[in-house]
Protein backbone atom coordinates (compact mmCIF):
# COMPACT_ATOMS: atom_id res chain seq x y z
CA UNK A 1 0.00 0.00 0.00
CA UNK A 2 1.28 3.52 -0.77
CA UNK A 3 2.41 5.42 2.31
CA UNK A 4 3.75 8.79 3.44
CA UNK A 5 7.50 8.24 3.45
CA UNK A 6 8.40 11.69 4.80
CA UNK A 7 6.89 15.05 5.75
CA UNK A 8 8.85 18.27 5.32
CA UNK A 9 8.35 21.99 5.91
CA UNK A 10 10.38 25.19 5.64
CA UNK A 11 9.94 28.80 6.69
CA UNK A 12 11.23 30.10 3.33
CA UNK A 13 10.57 29.25 -0.31
CA UNK A 14 13.26 27.95 -2.64
CA UNK A 15 15.22 26.02 -0.02
CA UNK A 16 15.43 22.43 1.14
CA UNK A 17 12.77 21.52 3.68
CA UNK A 18 13.24 20.02 7.13
CA UNK A 19 11.79 16.60 7.94
CA UNK A 20 8.95 16.33 10.47
CA UNK A 21 7.46 13.20 12.02
CA UNK A 22 3.95 14.66 11.90
CA UNK A 23 2.25 17.78 10.55
CA UNK A 24 -1.16 19.42 10.49
CA UNK A 25 -2.91 20.06 7.19
CA UNK A 26 -5.21 23.08 7.20
CA UNK A 27 -8.20 23.05 4.86
CA UNK A 28 -7.71 25.27 1.79
CA UNK A 29 -4.33 26.41 3.05
CA UNK A 30 -1.61 23.76 3.38
CA UNK A 31 0.80 22.58 6.06
CA UNK A 32 1.19 24.56 9.27
CA UNK A 33 4.38 26.65 9.36
CA UNK A 34 5.25 25.99 5.72
CA UNK A 35 6.21 28.86 3.41
CA UNK A 36 4.29 27.42 0.44
CA UNK A 37 0.95 27.27 2.27
CA UNK A 38 -1.70 29.78 1.25
CA UNK A 39 -5.05 30.25 -0.45
CA UNK A 40 -3.78 29.33 -3.91
CA UNK A 41 -3.75 26.16 -5.99
CA UNK A 42 -0.29 24.87 -4.98
CA UNK A 43 -0.84 24.48 -1.24
CA UNK A 44 1.00 21.17 -0.85
CA UNK A 45 3.75 19.61 -2.98
CA UNK A 46 4.33 15.88 -3.36
CA UNK A 47 7.27 13.91 -4.76
CA UNK A 48 7.82 10.14 -4.85
CA UNK A 49 10.68 8.55 -2.95
CA UNK A 50 11.27 6.60 -6.14
CA UNK A 51 12.11 9.88 -7.92
CA UNK A 52 14.59 10.79 -5.18
CA UNK A 53 16.15 7.32 -5.44
CA UNK A 54 16.65 7.90 -9.17
CA UNK A 55 18.58 11.10 -8.39
CA UNK A 56 20.64 9.28 -5.76
CA UNK A 57 21.52 6.60 -8.32
CA UNK A 58 22.97 9.40 -10.47
CA UNK A 59 25.31 10.34 -7.65
CA UNK A 60 23.39 13.21 -6.03
CA UNK A 61 23.50 13.24 -2.21
CA UNK A 62 19.81 14.01 -1.70
CA UNK A 63 17.12 12.88 0.73
CA UNK A 64 13.41 13.52 1.28
CA UNK A 65 12.67 17.23 1.54
CA UNK A 66 15.69 18.32 -0.49
CA UNK A 67 13.53 19.15 -3.52
CA UNK A 68 11.22 21.35 -1.39
CA UNK A 69 8.45 18.76 -1.43
CA UNK A 70 6.08 18.70 1.55
CA UNK A 71 5.02 15.07 1.27
CA UNK A 72 7.32 12.32 0.06
CA UNK A 73 5.32 9.29 -1.05
CA UNK A 74 6.28 5.66 -1.54
CA UNK A 75 4.54 3.13 -3.77
CA UNK A 76 2.50 5.62 -5.81
CA UNK A 77 3.13 6.86 -9.38
CA UNK A 78 2.20 10.49 -8.83
CA UNK A 79 2.49 11.55 -12.47
CA UNK A 80 -0.26 9.05 -13.41
CA UNK A 81 -2.80 10.97 -11.30
CA UNK A 82 -4.87 13.42 -13.36
CA UNK A 83 -5.61 16.90 -12.07
CA UNK A 84 -8.74 16.73 -9.89
CA UNK A 85 -7.87 13.33 -8.38
CA UNK A 86 -8.65 12.83 -4.68
CA UNK A 87 -6.04 11.40 -2.31
CA UNK A 88 -6.87 10.19 1.19
CA UNK A 89 -3.97 10.49 3.68
CA UNK A 90 -5.12 9.20 7.03
CA UNK A 91 -8.14 11.36 7.89
CA UNK A 92 -7.11 14.10 5.44
CA UNK A 93 -8.03 14.57 1.80
CA UNK A 94 -6.04 16.28 -0.95
CA UNK A 95 -7.08 17.13 -4.51
CA UNK A 96 -4.40 17.12 -7.19
CA UNK A 97 -4.19 20.63 -8.67
CA UNK A 98 -1.08 20.62 -10.89
CA UNK A 99 1.28 18.13 -12.50
CA UNK A 100 4.89 19.31 -12.54
CA UNK A 101 5.75 22.91 -13.19
CA UNK A 102 7.53 25.13 -15.66
CA UNK A 103 10.72 26.54 -14.17
CA UNK A 104 11.84 29.75 -15.86
CA UNK A 105 15.02 30.07 -13.78
CA UNK A 106 17.25 27.60 -11.98
CA UNK A 107 16.31 27.94 -8.33
CA UNK A 108 18.44 27.53 -5.22
CA UNK A 109 17.42 23.86 -4.98
CA UNK A 110 18.86 23.18 -8.43
CA UNK A 111 22.18 24.71 -7.43
CA UNK A 112 22.20 23.00 -4.02
CA UNK A 113 21.28 19.52 -5.29
CA UNK A 114 22.80 19.66 -8.77
CA UNK A 115 19.44 18.94 -10.42
CA UNK A 116 15.77 19.35 -9.59
CA UNK A 117 13.37 16.53 -10.32
CA UNK A 118 10.37 18.40 -8.91
CA UNK A 119 9.38 20.17 -12.17
CA UNK A 120 9.32 16.83 -14.01
CA UNK A 121 7.90 14.39 -11.50
CA UNK A 122 6.42 16.36 -8.62
CA UNK A 123 2.75 17.26 -8.26
CA UNK A 124 0.78 19.82 -6.27
CA UNK A 125 -2.50 19.65 -4.39
CA UNK A 126 -5.03 21.65 -2.43
CA UNK A 127 -6.24 20.57 1.00
CA UNK A 128 -9.89 19.53 0.76
CA UNK A 129 -10.10 18.18 4.30
CA UNK A 130 -7.54 19.03 6.94
CA UNK A 131 -6.22 17.19 9.96
CA UNK A 132 -3.07 15.54 11.26
CA UNK A 133 -0.80 13.40 9.07
CA UNK A 134 2.15 11.27 10.13
CA UNK A 135 5.01 9.45 8.50
CA UNK A 136 3.79 5.95 7.67
CA UNK A 137 0.15 6.94 7.12
CA UNK A 138 -1.46 5.08 4.18
CA UNK A 139 -2.34 6.91 0.96
CA UNK A 140 -5.43 5.94 -1.01
CA UNK A 141 -6.56 7.19 -4.42
CA UNK A 142 -10.32 7.47 -3.98
CA UNK A 143 -11.33 7.41 -7.66
CA UNK A 144 -13.20 10.73 -7.40
CA UNK A 145 -12.25 13.57 -9.73
CA UNK A 146 -13.22 17.18 -9.10
CA UNK A 147 -13.84 20.00 -11.56
CA UNK A 148 -10.99 22.47 -11.97
CA UNK A 149 -10.64 25.96 -13.42
CA UNK A 150 -7.87 28.30 -14.51
CA UNK A 151 -8.08 32.03 -15.17
CA UNK A 152 -5.54 33.78 -17.40
CA UNK A 153 -5.46 37.54 -16.96
CA UNK A 154 -3.32 40.56 -16.17
CA UNK A 155 -1.37 39.99 -12.98
CA UNK A 156 -2.70 43.08 -11.26
CA UNK A 157 -6.30 41.99 -11.91
CA UNK A 158 -5.56 38.57 -10.46
CA UNK A 159 -4.00 40.11 -7.35
CA UNK A 160 -6.78 42.60 -6.64
CA UNK A 161 -9.76 40.39 -7.53
CA UNK A 162 -8.51 36.92 -6.58
CA UNK A 163 -11.32 36.17 -4.12
CA UNK A 164 -13.98 37.39 -6.56
CA UNK A 165 -12.52 35.29 -9.39
CA UNK A 166 -12.34 32.12 -7.30
CA UNK A 167 -15.93 32.61 -6.09
CA UNK A 168 -17.15 33.16 -9.65
CA UNK A 169 -15.45 29.99 -10.91
CA UNK A 170 -16.90 27.99 -8.06
CA UNK A 171 -20.40 29.32 -8.73
CA UNK A 172 -20.28 29.03 -12.52
CA UNK A 173 -18.27 25.84 -13.03
CA UNK A 174 -18.43 24.10 -9.66
CA UNK A 175 -14.63 24.34 -9.52
CA UNK A 176 -13.12 22.97 -6.32
CA UNK A 177 -10.00 25.03 -6.97
CA UNK A 178 -9.05 27.78 -9.41
CA UNK A 179 -5.57 28.27 -10.81
CA UNK A 180 -4.68 31.94 -11.40
CA UNK A 181 -2.18 32.44 -14.23
CA UNK A 182 -0.80 35.96 -14.84
CA UNK A 183 -0.11 36.79 -18.47
CA UNK A 184 3.33 38.40 -18.56
CA UNK A 185 6.03 38.81 -21.15
CA UNK A 186 9.01 36.50 -21.06
CA UNK A 187 10.36 33.15 -22.29
CA UNK A 188 7.86 30.33 -21.83
CA UNK A 189 5.10 32.71 -20.77
CA UNK A 190 3.25 33.25 -24.06
CA UNK A 191 -0.47 32.60 -24.22
CA UNK A 192 -0.07 29.69 -26.64
CA UNK A 193 2.47 27.96 -24.35
CA UNK A 194 0.32 28.40 -21.24
CA UNK A 195 -2.81 27.16 -23.01
CA UNK A 196 -0.99 24.12 -24.33
CA UNK A 197 0.12 23.18 -20.83
CA UNK A 198 -3.32 23.75 -19.29
CA UNK A 199 -5.19 21.84 -22.03
CA UNK A 200 -2.74 19.04 -22.76
CA UNK A 201 -0.63 18.35 -19.67
CA UNK A 202 -2.98 19.57 -16.93
CA UNK A 203 -6.35 18.95 -18.64
CA UNK A 204 -8.01 21.73 -16.65
CA UNK A 205 -11.80 21.50 -17.02
CA UNK A 206 -12.55 25.17 -17.67
CA UNK A 207 -10.06 27.82 -18.74
CA UNK A 208 -11.04 31.50 -18.73
CA UNK A 209 -9.12 34.16 -20.65
CA UNK A 210 -9.83 37.72 -19.50
CA UNK A 211 -8.86 40.14 -22.29
CA UNK A 212 -10.22 43.65 -21.55
CA UNK A 213 -8.85 45.41 -24.62
CA UNK A 214 -8.67 42.50 -27.07
CA UNK A 215 -4.88 42.69 -27.32
CA UNK A 216 -3.94 39.05 -26.65
CA UNK A 217 -3.93 37.92 -30.30
CA UNK A 218 -6.17 34.99 -29.46
CA UNK A 219 -6.12 33.75 -33.05
CA UNK A 220 -2.46 32.83 -32.47
CA UNK A 221 -3.39 30.75 -29.44
CA UNK A 222 -5.62 28.16 -31.01
CA UNK A 223 -7.95 29.85 -33.45
CA UNK A 224 -10.33 31.33 -30.92
CA UNK A 225 -11.07 34.32 -33.11
CA UNK A 226 -14.25 36.06 -31.97
CA UNK A 227 -15.78 32.94 -30.37
CA UNK A 228 -16.69 33.23 -26.70
CA UNK A 229 -16.17 29.52 -25.98
CA UNK A 230 -14.57 26.53 -27.65
CA UNK A 231 -13.25 23.04 -26.81
CA UNK A 232 -9.65 21.89 -26.90
CA UNK A 233 -8.87 18.32 -25.84
CA UNK A 234 -10.93 17.84 -22.66
CA UNK A 235 -10.89 21.53 -21.71
CA UNK A 236 -13.44 24.25 -22.42
CA UNK A 237 -11.87 27.65 -23.08
CA UNK A 238 -13.97 30.72 -22.30
CA UNK A 239 -13.14 34.22 -23.52
CA UNK A 240 -14.42 37.32 -21.75
CA UNK A 241 -13.49 40.98 -21.49
CA UNK A 242 -14.42 41.58 -17.85
CA UNK A 243 -15.22 39.75 -14.63
CA UNK A 244 -18.94 40.44 -14.95
CA UNK A 245 -18.99 38.12 -17.96
CA UNK A 246 -17.19 35.45 -15.92
CA UNK A 247 -19.77 35.73 -13.18
CA UNK A 248 -22.54 35.46 -15.77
Amino acid sequence: MPIIKALSTSSRKGVRKNNQHSCRLISNFGLTDDAHAGTWHRQVSLLAQESIDTMRAKGLAVVAGNFAENITTEGLVLTDLPVGSHLQLGDCELIVSQLGKICHHRCAIYHQAGDCVMPREGIFAVVHQGGDVRVGDPITVSGKRSTSAAVLADGELLRTAAAEIVASCQARFGAIFTRLEPLVDGPGRGLAIILDDLCTSQQITNIVIVDPDGSLRLSDAGGLGQAKRYRRNNSTIHYCQNLDQLAG
